[in-house]
């Protein structure tokens, strides 16, 4: 998925706890580990000043000369038998290896200066060290080349204090390097999360039109703060007479959803701009991704508008909207297409005005078949002159292909897409099949948003009391 500033920003408001955990975790074990089991190191150094008598060459100017002698002093001390010397001069336990590893010898700016400077855990060997190179460097280099003098221009000095570790850099290097772990890690698990996150996100991998979202405000997932906030609202404006917390969350939580399924019917007639019966196929790629909640809830907005619905149950393995009305299951859709019981006995009347509902009926051995009979098309065209809109309610697509029989009898299909649940994958896969039956795709509605995508439509009505006109 592409990220814009304004997802990193929101996952960094998600995760601040997390990453400031890992953050302040990184800091406090980055000082415990410098402070009490890294070693302490101690330096020393020593600066030289080297004499020549010869005379600069004449192509080289003054500055390359001083460059070019001081380099060649260097070499001539890193090599073995003067850090041997050095060892025995000392009498430290140290091997030539590790006495090259603890000593840097460098030039100062392009001068015929140069410095030794060496690190040990021992302040006393660090000083020993340098000392015993003191009086090894000028007899080394006389011996090598009789031409030069080599001075001492800054003795070493015994450490008094230690020059490592730094613990504030290494405190704050920890710190910073967990907290960027913790993000990184953080957005790798989005980029590999092939869920829908959001709806912008669902509308940058499809061009299939968006016909609704849909908020989840399940007693579970109603938010704590906001109760305490409207209970603090009541108690501070004296003399107001105020509904419990609960009471006004669940109606405006009610209004915010009856307002999304009003913004889905709305839709549905924009895309949907023929005279006559409305047949509209709803499905999902999966199961519990809410289409039988959304057929249910949809069917009841349009009754509302003063249109003639009839809700049908076409899964005829796992109905469920008979559950809704507290009716039964049968006799059903499954009993009419099997010729056992009319038309007039699988129809049921709802304490909803212009809304009827035929439920799934009894559990058939074959429901592809029935569902692909010349009945179940007959059915729907009979039933095109009572009502103004059919919902069919199907089985998810991906598990079982019923719905895909009788396609072609209806207007369009509503394929119900669940947030933080479906994947990609899921949705691929049940748009290749409606494409390949040459199915009529209205849209996808997107079930169970967050907080965050209602964004100002939610802060524009969430403490909006229906009750005030």
């Amino acid at each position: 998925m592409e990220f814009t500033v304004r997802d990193i920003l929101y996952l960094i408001k998600k995760r601040f706890i997390l990453i400031a955990a890992c953050t302040f975790a990184g800091l406090l074990l980055s000082f415990l580990y410098t402070r009490y089991f890294v070693d302490k190191t101690y330096t020393a150094s020593s600066q030289f000043y080297v004499s020549t008598i010869e005379s600069t060459s004449a192509n080289l100017s003054e500055l390359d000369y001083a460059q070019k002698i001081a380099e060649t002093y260097i070499n001539f001390l890193n090599t073995r038998q003067f850090y041997s010397q050095v060892l025995e001069l000392s009498g430290l336990p140290y091997s030539v290896t590790d006495l090259r590893n603890m000593t840097e010898i460098k030039a100062i700016q392009n001068t015929e200066i140069f410095s030794i400077t060496l690190t040990s855990n021992n302040p006393n060997d660090s000083y020993r060290l340098v000392k015993s190179m003191e009086m090894i460097v000028p007899k080394l280099i006389e011996k090598i080349k009789t031409n030069s003098m080599i001075y001492v221009v800054d003795p070493v000095v015994c450490p008094t204090s230690p020059s490592g570790p730094n613990i504030l850099l290494n405190t704050l290097l920890g710190g910073i390097v967990c907290g960027f772990l913790a993000f990184f890690l953080f957005v790798l698990k989005e980029i590999l999360n092939l869920k829908v996150i959001n709806q912008e996100d669902l509308l940058k991998h499809y061009d299939t039109p968006l016909l609704g979202c849909i908020p989840d405000f399940s007693p579970v997932n109603s938010s704590r703060k906001n109760k305490i906030l409207l209970e603090l609202k009541g108690i501070l404006i004296k003399g107001e007479n105020f509904m419990k917390p609960e009471k006004i969350q669940n109606r405006q939580n009610s209004f915010l959803v009856a307002e999304s399924y009003k913004t889905l019917r709305t839709n549905l007639r924009f895309s949907i701009r023929k005279e006559g019966c409305k047949k509209i196929l709803i499905t999902s790629p999966s199961p519990e991704d809410g289409k039988s909640t959304i057929s249910i809830n949809l069917s009841i907005a349009i009754a509302h508008a003063g249109y003639k619905v009839l809700l049908i149950d076409c899964d005829l393995r796992k109905g469920r909207i008979h559950h809704h009305f507290k009716g039964k299951s049968q006799p059903g859709l499954s009993d009419f297409l099997s010729n056992i019981n009319s038309l007039k006995e699988c129809l049921y009347i709802t304490p909803y005005d212009n809304l009827h509902i035929m439920p799934m009926g009894s559990i058939p051995p074959n429901p592809s078949e029935l569902l692909g009979s010349r009945q179940m098309e007959l059915l729907i065209k009979e039933l095109e002159a009572e009502y103004d809109y059919i919902i069919l309610d199907t089985p998810p697509i991906n598990i079982v292909a019923d719905s895909l029989s009788f396609i072609k009898s209806t207007d369009g299909a509503i394929l119900v897409v669940r947030e933080n649940k479906t994947t990609y994958t899921d949705i691929d896969n049940a748009l290749m099949k409606y494409r390949y039956a040459r199915a009529n795709i209205l849209g996808v509605v997107l079930n169970g948003i967050s907080e965050r995508d209602l964004g100002g439509y939610k802060s524009k009505y969430y403490y909006y009391n229906p009750d005030n006109k």
